[in-house]
C-alpha cells in the first residue's frame, strides 16, 4: 500500500484510500499506508470497544507535528453507509451526527481522514444515558513518576478487591492508567462516577503523598491525579488499541494485573503489530464481568 492513493473493497464496501505515503509520525517513518494496515487488522479488536458508541476522534491531516483537531460531527461527504447517531445541543439548535462504528470499512474510512485517536461514549445508542463501564484514570502531574501512577494502581486494585469488583487496566498509550471497572447497563453516569470517585478518595487518602484527587493542576503537586470526572456525560476515554499522536506511535493497550510490575508507558507500539496480535485481550472478559453495584450506592451517597 504504498501508492499515493489506492482503491480498495473492504467487507463490499469501497473506500478511495488517498495520500497513502503522508508521513503520519515522522520521526518513526510511520505514513498512513501503514496506520491504516493497523487499523484494518486490529479492527476485531478496536470494534469491540467502538460498536454501538457514538465517537468522537482527533484528526491529524498533517501528521502528528501538525495541527491536530476533534471532530465530533460525521462530515457531509461521508459514505452514505457509515452510521451516525444524532444529538440536539442544549439549545435544540444544532444536530451533531456521531460516527457509530459498526464495521471495519468504517475504521478504515476513518484511518484514511488520519483519526489517529478513537473517543468511544462510555453508554451505547441502545441506552445512551447508562454507561457499561466506570473508570478510575490515573493522571501523573509533572514530578509524578510511572512508578507512582503503578504504585496508585495497586491501590484501587486493593480497594476493588475489598470490594468484591473487578478492574481491567489498560496503559493510555501516554504516561497514565485507565482502570475500567464493568458494570451492569441498569446505572447512571452519575453512579458511575460517584463508583470511581467513592474509590479515588480512599486511594488518595491512604496514599496523600502521591495520590490526589485536587482537580486544579496548579493544586495536585507531583502527584497521580485519580480522575473521576471522565465518568461524566460527553466525557470519553481514549479507546484500547486506539493509537497516539506521540513519539514512538504508542498504543493504548489492556494489560493484566499480574504485568504491572514489568509494564512501561511505551510497552506497545504501532510498529509492534505481531507483538499486539499475539497477546490475549484481557478486555475480551468484560461483557461476561458486569457488576451488579446496588448494595454499593448507599455508600457512594447517591441515593
Amino acid at each position: 500500500m504504498s501508492r499515493a492513493s489506492h482503491r480498495v473493497r473492504v467487507q463490499g464496501r469501497e473506500i478511495q484510500l488517498t495520500n497513502l505515503d503522508k508521513l503520519l509520525w515522522p520521526d518513526d517513518g510511520i505514513t498512513k499506508a501503514d496506520y491504516i494496515h493497523y487499523v484494518f487488522t486490529m479492527a476485531h479488536r478496536l470494534l469491540p470497544q467502538l460498536k454501538d458508541r457514538p465517537l468522537t476522534v482527533t484528526r491529524y491531516p498533517d501528521g502528528i507535528d501538525g495541527e491536530g483537531f476533534y471532530q465530533k460531527d460525521c462530515p457531509a461527504y461521508a459514505p452514505d453507509w457509515i452510521p451516525t447517531y444524532p444529538v440536539p445541543s442544549d439549545k435544540g439548535d444544532k444536530v451533531t451526527r456521531y460516527i457509530v462504528p459498526q464495521e471495519p470499512a468504517t475504521l478504515v474510512w476513518l484511518a484514511n481522514q488520519a483519526a489517529i485517536e478513537f473517543h468511544p461514549w462510555m453508554s451505547r445508542i441502545q441506552h445512551p444515558g447508562v454507561p457499561d463501564y466506570s473508570v478510575i484514570d490515573l493522571d501523573p502531574a509533572p514530578g509524578a513518576t510511572f512508578e507512582d501512577v503503578k504504585t496508585v494502581a495497586r491501590a484501587v486494585k486493593e480497594v476493588l478487591d475489598h470490594l468484591g469488583l473487578t478492574g481491567y487496566p489498560k496503559l493510555s498509550g501516554a504516561t497514565g492508567i485507565h482502570i475500567y471497572v464493568p458494570l451492569e447497563p441498569k446505572y447512571t453516569y452519575a453512579v458511575t462516577s460517584g463508583l470511581a470517585g467513592f474509590i479515588g478518595r480512599i486511594v488518595a487518602g491512604a496514599l496523600p503523598d502521591i495520590a490526589t484527587n485536587e482537580r486544579l493542576v496548579k493544586n495536585r503537586g507531583a502527584r497521580v491525579y485519580v480522575d473521576h470526572l471522565q465518568n461524566l456525560p460527553g466525557k470519553t476515554i481514549v479507546a484500547a488499541y486506539s493509537a497516539r499522536p506521540k513519539a514512538g506511535a504508542p498504543v493504548s493497550v489492556p494489560f493484566f494485573w499480574e504485568e504491572l510490575d514489568f509494564i512501561h508507558p511505551a510497552q506497545f507500539t504501532l510498529k509492534e503489530l505481531d507483538k499486539l496480535l499475539s497477546r490475549p485481550d484481557p478486555f475480551s472478559e468484560m461483557p461476561a464481568a458486569r457488576h451488579n453495584i446496588d448494595a454499593l450506592i448507599p455508600q457512594l451517597g447517591l441515593e
